[in-house]
């Protein structure tokens, strides 16, 4: 990161640099260097996070946090003028040309990561312009479909994603709407032929989008039958632009409200003898000739399938990351609104909620942990962008396992974020069911990031048998992947810690050694099973494979958190990153009582109470410093949360600004129907 950036970020936080005296005293107690800290932790962010981030602040008439309960047509035009005037200037500045959307991972990363920090609506639509549509265009694609990646990366073509049915999510082989090719006319048909059948959900179409691409089963003839060749995708029009209505067998419609993102209009799609050209077919893995020849150089279906698939994985890496971000912004604002409110106490001046050791166990222990979950997603979207050049090479492992960690981090992070974000909502009192707030459109998007993608139970299968084929490959003497690596401890039973609470590398190791323990426990299990392995793997998956898959995931995020400290070179900045990973140590093994208690004896057990304890204290002193080191803008904080802590004054600045707020009410009349009326 270079010095001016740096400047101008600092610069983006200026209002902590008009302290009130609840933030001089907060700091007065901090034990650590600010700018190093945030120089440790934004190198873990994409290459071009702040360029990004300081083009999206330059422009003026960003959507505001305060319009969340606007009509849906409003946040939707807002969402949509926005996306358009920031994505001509990233244009412009060249972050989102053909060639950066498709060899510079980072500047896509950087606008979507960036994007979030300021509103959900238009960093979910800048997602679908091209996280979606341009990227599966360019990944599924061939030449003859550059004019359109060139035409969405530039918005002269508004695109949407049309892969998710009515009646089939998760289970894409499944999906019914059929392609059907002509060769008389050289045409495929799309054709919807059930309710279920309809596309749905699909983001900026019911609205916006003149193009889709559009996942269907692709049948051709042969010998006089219609044989089907399974799930391809197609890019292709669906309104005209010069009215902007959808053509003639294309139906068209609005979801409707939803819980959240009502900026986003999600929309129904149905086909009745559709027309489309033959090159509207994303021909890299398998084409069809003009004669009606169907051709590919990979002969398994699965495998084309899972080729397809692969490269439009990487939305669970970023539902990873968001869900750790906004877990990180919601306890910010909680922990600043802490620093300011008071509550009884036994003199006097009542006591801060953050000085009450129960308010700090509440939020303090979920800090540390979406710390660490913050850093393994970061590291997690770069495996992901180093990899997907060489996505489809032959023998490349690294898809595998970044499937299985995507897998299991999309599944435990936003789990974990949907009961942090509300313990932080009910950290904050009344105040906390405030819209100004935030929480409440905070908790609408994770609630997103849990539905999407893929449902989580389903992902955690992935991830298990991922870990299970990793067991045989150990049992064989074959080496397995590096996030496997503690399967080499073997452990059969819980192993003995006489050990250093305060040692790092020594935690760590119980952490691998429980992950293998309960791997070979899940592995034991399944083998024994009286109803064989596919009835087991089922019936097995409430206990004994989720805890592996859970073991999976929390050792995968500690090696990352121990590779991040040797990056970091200023001894007060890592001791108090130290003092987070320590806490989530603590938690972590005092939450696990069936494992731990085993491994520690029930007496050193008891110690971790002391050992959370301390923690909490030691926190205490640099814990509203921490959340300055987060890369977050003060607009993106809500009423309660701006990093000067004039929590009471900013509130009711948002309250105030609200149309109305003051006006006499134009039904007023109606108080006084059962009394005498004043005029």
């Amino acid at each position: 990161m270079s010095h001016e950036i740096a400047l101008k970020r600092l610069n983006m936080l200026k209002g902590h640099f008009r302290p009130s005296k609840d933030l001089k005293r907060e700091l007065s107690t901090s034990t650590f260097n600010l700018a190093k800290a945030q120089e440790s932790l934004w190198n873990t962010l994409p290459a071009n996070y702040f360029e990004t981030f300081e083009c999206i602040s330059e422009l003026h008439g960003i959507p505001d946090p305060s319009l969340y309960n606007a009509e849906k047509d409003e946040l939707r035009k807002d969402s949509n003028e926005f996306i358009i005037r920031l994505t001509n200037k990233m244009f412009e500045k060249g972050f989102t040309t053909p060639e950066k959307i498709a060899e510079n991972i980072d500047a896509f990363n950087s606008g979507m990561i960036s994007l979030g920090s300021f509103n959900f609506a238009t960093c979910t639509r800048y997602l679908v312009q091209y996280g979606l549509y341009c990227k599966t265009i360019k990944n599924l694609g061939t030449e003859r479909h550059h004019q359109e990646l060139i035409d969405g990366c530039s918005l002269k073509t508004l695109g949407c994603f049309g892969l998710t049915e009515m009646g089939h999510g998760s289970n894409v082989r499944g999906i019914e709407i059929t392609a059907t090719y002509d060769k008389t006319t050289k045409e495929f048909i799309l054709n919807s032929p059930t309710k279920t059948a309809i596309k749905f959900w699909i983001g900026a179409l019911a609205k916006s989008a003149h193009n889709a691409v559009i996942f269907a089963q692709l049948y051709i003839n042969e010998n006089g039958q219609k044989v089907r060749k399974g799930v391809h995708a197609f890019v292709l029009p669906i309104r005209d632009r010069m009215t902007h209505t959808s053509f003639p067998g294309v139906e068209i419609g609005d979801c409707g409200y939803k819980k959240g993102l009502n900026g986003i209009d999600n929309g129904w799609i149905k086909f009745e003898d559709y027309r489309i050209p033959r090159e509207s077919l994303l021909n890299r893995f398998a084409d069809v000739t003009e004669d009606g020849v169907y051709q590919t150089a990979i002969e398994s279906e699965g495998k084309r399938f899972g080729n397809s698939m692969s490269s439009l994985s990487g939305g669970r890496v970023f539902i990873s990351r968001m869900s750790s971000e906004i877990s990180l912004q919601s306890l910010s604002i909680a922990i600043r609104y802490a620093a300011v409110r008071r509550q009884f106490g036994p003199s006097d001046e009542e006591t801060l909620l953050l000085d009450y050791p129960l308010h700090q166990y509440r939020l303090f222990t979920r800090f540390a942990e979406h710390f660490v979950h913050y850093l393994g997603a970061n590291r997690l979207v770069k495996m992901w962008d180093k990899n997907l050049p060489k996505l489809l090479d032959e023998g490349n492992e690294q898809t595998e396992v970044i499937h299985a960690l995507s897998s299991s981090m999309k599944a435990f992070v936003s789990w974990s974020s949907q009961s942090t974000i509300d313990e932080c909502r009910k950290a904050c009192g009344g105040h906390g069911y405030s819209f100004y707030s935030l929480f409440a459109n905070i908790l609408n998007f994770n609630d997103l990031h849990a539905t999407w993608e893929g449902d989580s139970h389903v992902l955690t299968m992935q991830n298990q048998k991922f870990i299970l084929n990793g067991i045989r490959k150990a049992l064989k003497g074959k080496k397995v992947p590096e996030t496997l690596e503690y399967l080499s401890l073997a452990q059969t039973t819980p192993p003995a810690f006489k050990g250093d609470f305060e040692n790092i590398d020594e935690l760590a190791k119980l952490f691998a050694q429980r992950a293998s323990f309960l791997a070979n426990k899940a592995a034991k299990a399944l083998n024994e099973y009286e109803g064989g392995f596919e009835q087991g793997f089922l019936d097995l998956q409430s206990f004994e494979l989720k805890d592996m898959s859970s073991a999976y995931h929390d050792n995968y995020c500690i090696e990352t958190f121990r590779a991040f400290l040797t990056t970091v070179d200023d001894e007060s900045v890592r001791f108090i990153f130290e003092k987070l990973l320590l806490l989530n140590f603590y938690t972590k093994m005092h939450n696990d009582g069936n494992f731990f208690v085993a491994a520690l004896g029930l007496s050193q057990f008891e110690k971790l109470k002391k050992h959370i304890n301390k923690s909490l204290k030691h926190l205490r002193k640099n814990i509203i410093l921490l959340t300055q080191v987060l890369p977050f803008p003060e607009r993106s904080m809500g009423a309660l949360g701006h990093g000067d802590l004039q929590v009471y004054d900013r509130y009711l600045q948002h309250i105030k600004a609200c149309k109305g707020v003051t006006e006499r009410a134009s039904w007023w009349k109606l108080a006084y129907t059962n009394s005498e009326q004043k005029n």
